[in-house]
Formats: C-alpha cells, sequence, structure tokens
C-alpha cells in the first residue's frame, strides 16, 4: 500500500502546516476510498487537537 502510506504522511504534515492545494485534492480523493486512511486521518486530527489543549493548558 505505497499509496496509503503517502496519504497518512500527507495527513500528519497537514496538522503540522497548511497542506498544498494538490495535497489536499490527494488526501481527500483517497480518503473518499480508503477506510482505513480515512480512520488514521480522523483520529490524528483528535490527538493534534488533544495535543493543542494540553498544551495551552498551564500545568503547574
Amino acid at each position: 500500500m505505497k499509496n496509503c502510506k503517502r496519504i497518512t504522511q500527507i495527513a500528519s504534515n497537514g496538522q503540522e502546516r497548511p497542506l498544498r492545494l494538490a495535497e489536499k485534492i490527494q488526501l481527500h480523493s483517497h480518503l473518499l476510498l480508503c477506510p482505513g486512511c480515512r480512520a488514521f486521518y480522523n483520529n490524528s486530527k483528535k490527538l493534534s487537537r488533544i495535543m493543542k489543549d494540553f498544551k495551552s493548558k498551564d500545568i503547574e
């Protein structure tokens, strides 16, 4: 699944920086067809949100 490996890399990059248009098209067209990559994408978005929330809290 070489294509899935590329898509998960794009999805991960999207959590760190804005994606280029070509990357967005690749990502979203693949996610329509691949439940495994779709699950990875949703989980990485949730994890990123959790980490941002954790970082924003004042921990003593």
